[in-house]
């Protein structure tokens, strides 16, 4: 082990070991050594979360406090995550194999986002307001927003806290109270995050952190009576058994859940803009991205053409170490993805073609590193096609027309997001207005206006979030009606 002390949860505001003592180990992808341990939660750790949770809740020293001060504390922390966002991201590199990046003179941009995130709903919930009717001058009605109780927010590893702060921030500047259990395989960088939200001046008890894995810590979060809501990204399987458990209690649920986005290429698309995009698109955190474009649809006449560029830019993403600057090809996050990566690649043999790729790069004995792929020659409708792989690992497929594209893009149980090249706005609309996808983007990767209804259709999600769309999720709207006087 490294230097790291035993991770623990925040409960309270106080870190504190878990009741049982147990403790998992966490593993640095890069090496496949054991970094340091955490505290492994279960239904104890998670009761006393949410006791302190709904305990601040009712006191009402956050849920009834002035917007004002949310929105001071909210900013406060922010500015803190970008203060500290160089230890964030070398944090979010030993825990899960994100690159370091390049030097840069500012805050990293994904620790940028996660401050924009707070600072968003921080604003968004200071300002929004209420809606009065007046029905034939006989009866006068407003409404009341109201934070909802105390949420269980379940998050995953592949952006830590970016992913997080998404959440944290609707759920606590809309006043309430959160117990968050982060995926086991990234609780080294979550431990900031208490800490920053402690010296912004948030009150004890309104956020909560609780480690450890689904079955032992999550299960009882999501069961739990005093739970008003549970949002959760994650897979589609997942967002089963919490939709179930969840039922019983009546919980409202929110679930961003797995994709497999087709990014369609038409033969009037800008080749030099839309092949680096493509090629950052699904290689871009070792493919570990939910609304990564790992369907690639081509038109048939530039297809070859596309092929030869793509190889090129896929070159650029050379693994190494993500430690060293300017790395750019980190590991997977875990043994158990690398298996899965690999056994995909072992299927892809045998349902179509490797183009380049397919292996663990040269030179890597230990770490979970697989080399940027693609596979060609394939059926749409083949498992590598269907299922979401999670790793640096494109498919590629020829099409004819705009309807073709279509057909094939639609052709999955996702429908989470979707990309379109062309020089044609009259084909990027018909082509936009028929995909059956919850985010479209148009000549451009991925990118946000945090006021866009984030969320998928089919297996890829239940609900929408972003601007108010969150406000709606996290909390209560009420009415008082009044006689009138006619005029």
């Amino acid at each position: 082990m490294t230097e790291f002390s035993t991770q623990k949860h925040f409960i309270g505001g106080q870190f504190v070991a878990a009741a049982s003592g147990n403790t998992f180990d966490l593993i640095n992808p890069a090496t496949e050594a054991c970094t340091t341990d955490a505290a492994r939660g279960d239904a104890a750790d998670i009761d006393a979360a949410v006791r302190a949770a709904r305990e601040v809740f009712d006191a009402g020293v956050w849920s009834r406090a002035k917007p004002s001060f949310r929105r001071k504390v909210l900013f406060r922390a922010a500015d803190l995550i970008e203060a500290r966002s160089e230890e964030i991201v070398r944090l979010q590199t030993l825990e899960m194999g994100s690159p370091l990046g390049p030097e840069m003179k500012g805050p990293h941009p994904v620790m940028a986002r996660s401050a924009w995130n707070l600072r968003f709903f921080a604003e968004e919930q200071e300002q929004a307001g209420d809606h009065a009717f007046n029905r034939d001058d006989s009866l006068l009605t407003y409404t009341m927003t109201d934070a909802a109780g105390v949420f269980g927010l379940i998050t995953p590893w592949n952006g830590p806290i970016m992913l997080s702060t998404w959440k944290m921030a609707p759920c606590l500047a809309y006043g309430n109270s959160a117990v968050h259990k982060p995926s086991e395989l990234s609780s080294l960088s979550i431990r900031v995050l208490c800490e920053i939200y402690e010296e912004a001046g948030m009150p004890p008890g309104v956020y909560n952190m609780v480690l450890g894995y689904g079955q032992e810590a999550g299960v009882p979060l999501v069961a739990h009576e005093d739970v008003t809501g549970i949002s959760f990204t994650g897979s589609p399987r997942t967002a089963r058994d919490i939709a179930e458990r969840a039922a019983r209690t009546l919980k409202r649920t929110s679930f961003e859940l797995g994709g497999k986005s087709a990014n369609i290429i038409f033969a009037d698309a800008d080749l030099k803009k839309a092949i680096p995009a493509a090629a950052g698109g699904i290689f871009m955190n070792s493919g570990q991205v939910c609304v990564a474009g790992s369907r690639i649809l081509v038109q048939r006449s530039i297809y070859d053409e596309f092929l030869s560029g793509f190889e090129q830019a896929a070159a650029a993403w050379k693994p190494d170490d993500p430690m060293v600057r300017g790395t750019r090809l980190g590991p997977l996050v875990s043994k158990g993805q690398y298996e899965r990566v690999m056994s995909y690649l072992d299927l892809a043999r045998e349902e179509g073609r490797i183009l380049f790729g397919g292996e663990r790069p040269d030179g890597f004995e230990k770490g979970f590193y697989v080399q940027p792929t693609a596979i060609v020659d394939v059926s749409p409708r083949a498992r590598v096609c269907q299922e979401e792989i999670f790793g640096p690992v494109a498919t590629i497929l020829p099409f004819e027309d705009a309807d073709e594209a279509i057909a094939i893009a639609n052709g999955t149980t996702y429908g989470l997001a979707g990309y379109i090249w062309t020089g044609s706005q009259d084909t990027a609309h018909y082509v936009s207005h028929r995909l059956q996808t919850g985010m479209i983007w148009i000549n451009s990767g991925f990118d946000r206006d945090l006021r866009q209804p984030f969320g998928g259709m089919k297996a890829s999600g239940l609900g929408r979030e972003g601007g108010g769309l969150s406000r709606e999720f996290y909390t209560e709207t009420r009415f008082a009606s009044f006689p009138l006087t006619p005029r």
